[in-house]
C-alpha cells in the first residue's frame, strides 16, 4: 500500500499569461506530470492543487470527468455557464470536455484534489501553462 501526505508533496508552480493565473500542483501517481510520484497508476489520475487568495487556475477542459474535492478554503468554480461557491468538504463534478476554472475567493490558501477516472488525462488550456519548481 502507498500513502500520500498532501502537505509533504513536492509541488510545482504553474503560471499562465494572466498574472492571477498561478497555482501549485502535484500529480502523486502520474510519472508524466509535475510533482512527486510514489506509485504509478494507469487507471486514474490524481492532482493536488493549492491556490493563494485571489489566484485562479486558468480556463481549461479535461478529456475525462473530474471529481473536485475542496479540502480547505473557499473557491468559486465556473463550469460551463454555471458558477458556484464551493467550501471545504464539498465535492463538485466537472463533466469531461467542459470549460472550467477555479478561483480562490477566500482569505486562506485553498487546497483541492481532482480525481479523474482515466490516465493520462488530456487537458487543454486557453493559455498554455508553464511550470517551475514550487520551492
Amino acid at each position: 500500500m502507498e500513502t500520500i501526505q498532501f502537505d509533504a508533496l513536492e509541488l510545482d508552480a504553474v503560471e499562465q499569461d494572466d498574472p492571477n493565473a498561478h497555482w501549485l500542483a502535484g500529480f502523486p501517481f502520474s510519472s508524466d506530470r509535475p510533482g512527486e510520484t510514489t506509485m504509478e497508476s494507469t487507471d486514474y489520475t490524481v492532482v493536488y492543487n493549492e491556490l493563494d487568495p485571489g489566484a485562479h487556475i486558468g480556463t481549461h477542459r479535461d478529456g475525462s470527468d473530474e471529481l473536485l474535492i475542496v479540502l480547505a478554503g473557499t473557491v468559486e468554480a465556473v463550469v460551463g455557464s454555471e458558477t458556484a461557491t464551493v467550501d471545504a468538504g464539498t465535492l463538485t463534478v466537472i463533466p469531461a470536455d467542459t470549460d472550467h476554472t477555479v478561483r480562490n475567493i477566500g482569505s486562506e490558501t485553498a487546497r483541492m484534489v481532482g480525481l479523474f477516472g482515466a490516465a493520462p488525462v488530456d487537458s487543454t488550456f486557453e493559455s498554455e501553462p508553464t511550470l517551475s519548481d514550487g520551492d
